[in-house]
């Protein structure tokens, strides 16, 4: 394998994270405006939002893990694999969540852009805001990016080692 065709790899896994991350701003949006009819007063509807919102991380990753596997046989690059795009994906969000807040706006926050009118504490006010909403926050999940992405990568590389190897014994056996 080329080296430049590895780091095209990882730079593809960046980009898929970075997208990711920018498309779940507009899925989580997608969430809150459902019309959830008759199951929006079941008590369901909370579990089904909550699988909703965070199975849709597995999406991206759980691709990606198993090319890795197939290509390495091992369990490791794809827990690298899944970290890095789990973690790009998170800097996608929040740089992305950062660009609404200075740029586009956002609800109740207009105060805060960067082009508009500025009150003389502008800067430590942006300064306050973007520390308690974007950059705590991020710093909160970018940890769940590398830890969650390093146990999903390494759980679907061997759940994937493991049903190939069983698919290979019952052809071999069914065979033999």
């Amino acid at each position: 394998m080329k080296k430049s065709t590895m780091n095209e790899r990882w730079l593809v896994y960046c980009l898929i994270g970075l997208v990711f991350g920018v498309v779940d701003w507009y899925y989580l949006d997608l969430l809150t405006h459902i019309s959830w009819g008759q199951l929006g007063e079941s008590p369901l509807v909370v579990p089904v939002i909550i699988a909703l919102n965070y199975g849709v991380w597995l999406v991206p990753v759980v691709p990606i893990a198993i090319y890795e596997t197939r290509r390495h046989k091992l369990a490791l690059p794809s827990a690298l694999a899944s970290v890095t795009v789990w973690s790009s994906a998170i800097f996608g969000y929040y740089t992305y969540y950062t660009a609404l807040l200075a740029f586009w706006g956002l609800p109740h926050m207009d105060y805060l852009l960067v082009f508009g009118e500025r009150s003389p504490t502008f800067w430590q006010d942006w300064a306050k805001v973007f520390w308690k909403v974007i950059l705590s926050q991020f710093l909160e999940w970018i940890i769940i990016a590398i830890v969650g992405g390093s146990i999903v990568g390494f759980i679907v590389s061997r759940s994937y080692i493991y049903w190939i190897g069983r698919r290979t014994k019952i052809s071999s056996a069914e065979a033999g």
